[in-house]
């Protein structure tokens, strides 16, 4: 029995050294000419990674309008025609209302796109809006959605504007399976009160041939930022007041798929949140350093394994055997913790490091009740658990509610604390109380 008892100890203590080494260390494999650790990298927010910060102006500049001779808008100078300068943002729209709305529809669009860390301060006064977001593989292609105003207009031949932003109802992203490949659309979905107005312009701008087989229907012109999407006529009425828009034609390419759907994904992100009430040009795009350096977090590293064996000395010092496999255990908790933080994708910021350093003070306090109560021979390992729980279940609420929060931080603080106490109960249950109930004569 005795022997039985050793082994299984000896057994989870090996257990608990493999995690360790795992998470502390990691796991290397050949790769080339070098060698790489295969587990799982952290998270880590902007304060810790560092991250990109953009900032826009209000734009004070002007742009030129071209009409042909009979007055209609065009794209480009006619001989006849004639030109206006006018500006870009009329006055009347330069309010704090204005830029508040901006702020917000920016926020709308990080949101949309699954940004959880930024940062957006507004200046009421000047309009000017500085954004902060991580920096990663993505941050270039973000950041369009901080600057595009995302004006979208589907104008008739002279320059008319049929439908814009106001009539959106939504905007959705299709696919279609054809012969020649996957096709992407994009569906504009307009509100009910344009339905019929869609299928009147469907029915205007209807294609038609001559009879050498030249088209002669009118067109219309699809823009979003006076940026010409396409130009072209329907070739039958739409009723159901949704207009199909094309991205790129049918692939079997990978690469040119997944390029079309994140077009037409980047377009809905844009158009399903308004566009702004303000047009904004781009001031600065730059890239802003973590004041945490890699000698940081070595100091970090060296407080956490300071502290492991402190406590694991002082645990040894006053309960002897039980004190030293609780230790030992403890050891293996931190690591189990670290490798969790990893693979859940929790985002690491200063405030997540305050987090673990809790968890890791909560566990260490649950340890020492563990062991003064399982030193009465009254008190039952059930009974330690249950009470043990009206300890962990506040906090465990606590760790829940904080990763609701849509600030960073306390979200990051929140999820450490809630992986931590659940890791704490589940890993008492079944590491600490086998080496315990099988070191002692209780049961």
């Amino acid at each position: 029995m005795k022997t039985n008892k050793g082994l299984k100890i000896t057994l989870i203590i090996l257990l608990i050294i493999l995690i360790s080494i795992i998470s502390f260390v990691g796991i290397y494999i050949q790769n080339k000419k070098s060698m790489i650790n295969v587990v799982k990298d952290y998270a880590l927010g902007m304060d810790l990674r560092g991250g990109r910060v953009i900032s826009i102006n209000v734009d004070k500049g002007t742009k030129t309008i071209y009409y042909d001779k009979d007055g209609n808008v065009v794209d480009t100078e006619q001989k006849d025609g004639k030109k206006e300068e006018v500006l870009i943002n009329d006055e009347s729209s330069l309010t704090t209302e204005n830029y508040i709305k901006t702020k917000e529809i920016i926020e709308k669009r990080l949101n949309s796109i699954g940004i959880m860390e930024y940062d957006i301060r507004l200046d009421e006064q000047t309009g000017k809006i500085v954004v902060q977001i991580p920096e990663n593989d993505s941050t270039d292609s973000v950041v369009q959605y901080i600057y595009t105003t995302a004006s979208f207009t589907l104008e008739g031949e002279n320059g008319e504007v049929l439908l814009d932003n106001s009539n959106i109802d939504r905007v959705r992203v299709g696919y279609s399976t054809l012969e020649t490949g996957t096709a992407v659309y994009l569906n504009i979905e307009f509100n009910k009160d344009c339905i019929d107005k869609l299928k009147e312009i469907t029915n205007t701008y209807i294609a038609t041939t001559d009879e050498e087989g030249n088209q002669t229907g009118k067109q219309v012109t699809l823009k979003i930022d006076d940026t010409t999407l396409m130009t072209t006529s329907f070739n039958k009425e739409i009723t159901d007041g949704v207009l199909s828009i094309t991205f790129g034609g049918a692939t079997t390419n990978v690469e040119t798929l997944n390029s079309n759907i994140r077009q037409a994904s980047n377009v809905a992100v844009l158009l399903n949140n308004g566009r702004f009430p303000v047009n904004y040009e781009m001031d600065k795009n730059r890239y802003i350093l973590s004041d945490f350096t890699s000698e940081d977090f070595g100091i970090v590293e060296i407080i956490v394994v300071a502290l492991l064996l402190v406590c694991a000395i002082v645990l040894a010092f006053v309960y002897k055997k039980n004190g030293i496999l609780v230790g030992i255990a403890n050891i293996g908790y931190v690591a189990l913790l670290l490798i969790l933080v990893r693979y859940t994708n929790l985002f690491v910021t200063t405030d997540g490091i305050i987090g673990v350093f809790v968890t890791i003070v909560l566990n260490y306090c649950t340890s020492i009740y563990l062991l003064n109560k399982m030193q009465k021979a009254t008190i039952t390992y059930k009974d330690v658990i249950l009470k043990m729980l009206m300890v962990l279940i506040p906090a465990l609420i606590i760790g829940i509610t904080l990763c609701f929060a849509n600030w960073m931080p306390i979200y990051s603080f929140g999820g450490t604390i809630f992986w931590g106490v659940l890791l704490t109960f589940i890993y008492h249950i079944v590491i600490t109380r086998n080496l315990l109930t099988d070191s002692t004569k209780n049961k």
